[in-house]
């Protein structure tokens, strides 16, 4: 990578959210001359500017500065603001430099990089990738779309691997960024809201691996049609992982048994029945998490120990509670149709489901199936209620409730022993809460107070 200098360079950070924040806080560290603008005005950015006092950082709030952008020599985007804005599209043309955050943080990062994307399971992959990696004795970094922006992380070093959640929009403006091992978990119809068509959008997620060259590893799903399709530019050394044949060079099952093959060798790691995780799908993100960490050449008898002990993501098919024999499950991190299907895959009992929120254009019709096969009725909340309705209202019994605390009295009322009242929205949360994080809490905390 090309070390940089942002000694008294004109640098704009687009967005105050934990990226932008992460980001001006190393280029002051650095000695850039910041300025910071956002959408937001001053009353809704108190608590992020205050985690900035005394660093003499210039502020354009209540809408994204034109002037700002222009005036500066350097402009980092936080994750969440599109690049296709008219003020970046000016900026960009008038011939200033435009980065993502994560690249800004490439720049000072000296560890090995795993970075993991994907549609879904990016969460519980990164967590399981990081949990084995510590577990093996290593000092492991866990950053980027997850909790603690790579911005931020670079600062808490030295680690000898850093394990990032990469997401499509972090990846829209990398120039340099580069893991040793990149991760490409699935890929299906998702944030088709802010991606011109499914094409840009897979074309953001290749972005991982455009920078690699033969001597790194990209880790990719053998079992996904989209990603075996999409794979014939990448340079990189493969591990695949398969829960259906068995790889040249990777994670596979075989029968019962997870098997890993690496540099001619092959040997047992674990049994399904060592994995605490619900669902099939989790079996494919420690297969992942298995084959991102073979490079590393750990203690094979890690990989049992570690993923025996796995806590699991909060929001993440998290069990919440059990009472007269019904389970609820909070998979609030369900924000899109893939992520639904896998949660409904997951359980072999009867599902009431709570879904909706704002939805990313995608067609509810894709459900129908599963929904008939799994789903013993369907309680809608959210801006997308009436789409749900209209797609599922003839295959299913459906209610349309206005808040998630009167669903899940809904649920709770039509449950029988033996049954599952499951919040998988297969929407963004942002039509009626703050986060997937505030809607999962909301969830648990109507849950327990049935």
């Amino acid at each position: 990578m090309t070390m940089r200098s942002f000694s008294g360079k004109k640098v704009a950070v687009v967005g105050m959210g934990l990226s932008g924040v992460a980001a001006a806080t190393l280029l002051h560290k650095h000695g850039a001359d910041i300025v910071l603008t956002d959408d937001k005005p001053e009353t809704e950015l108190k608590e992020a500017m205050k985690k900035l006092e005394g660093m003499n950082i210039e502020y354009c709030l209540g809408g994204i500065s034109p002037d700002s952008l222009l005036g500066s020599e350097l402009i980092v985007i936080s994750p969440g603001v599109p690049a296709e804005l008219p003020q970046i599209q000016r900026a960009r043309r008038a011939g200033v430099e435009i980065i993502s955050e994560i690249e800004l943080a490439y720049s000072f990062c000296h560890a090995p990089l795993i970075a993991i994307t994907g549609t879904n399971g990016k969460t519980t992959t990164a967590m399981l990738t990081h949990h084995i990696a510590t577990h093996a004795g290593l000092s492991a970094g866990l950053a980027g779309n997850i909790e603690l922006a790579f911005s931020e992380a670079v600062n808490e070093g030295p680690f000898d691997v850093m394990v990032l959640e990469i997401s499509s929009f972090q990846l829209e403006n990398i120039k340099e960024f580069k893991p040793r091992i990149g991760v490409l978990l699935n890929i299906s119809s998702d944030h088709l809201d802010r991606h011109k068509d499914m094409n840009d959008y897979i074309t953001a997620k290749l972005a991982l691996f455009k920078n690699q060259t033969p001597s790194d590893f990209s880790v990719l799903n053998r079992d996904d049609n989209t990603v075996v399709s999409s794979t014939e530019a990448i340079r990189s050394n493969a591990l695949w992982f398969s829960m259906r044949v068995e790889v040249e060079q990777g994670a596979f099952l075989r029968g019962d048994t997870l098997i890993a093959r690496f540099e001619g060798g092959e040997e047992e790691v674990m049994r399904l029945s060592d994995i605490p995780l619900l669902g099939r799908h989790n079996v494919e993100n420690v297969l992942a998490a298995v084959a991102a960490t073979l490079p590393l050449k750990l203690p094979s008898d890690c990989y049992k120990q570690a993923v025996a002990n796995f806590p699991g993501a909060e929001h993440r098919l998290e069990k919440v509670r059990e009472m007269d024999g019904v389970l609820f499950v909070n998979d609030s991190k369900a924000t899109n149709i893939g992520a639904l299907e896998k949660s409904l895959e997951s359980f072999d009992r009867p599902i009431i489901l709570i879904a909706g929120g704002r939805g990313k254009r995608s067609s509810y019709r894709v459900l129908r199936s599963i929904v008939e096969n799994k789903v013993k009725a369907l309680i809608v909340i959210g801006e997308d209620a009436a789409l749900l309705e209209e797609a599922l209202g003839d295959i299913v019994s459906i209610r349309k409730e206005e808040t998630l605390p009167d669903a899940v009295r809904r649920a709770a009322a039509l449950a029988q022993p033996g049954d599952c009242v499951l919040l998988a929205p297969a929407c963004a949360s942002f039509d009626m809460f703050r986060n997937y994080k505030h809607r999962g809490q909301v969830f648990k905390e109507a849950v327990q107070d049935l």
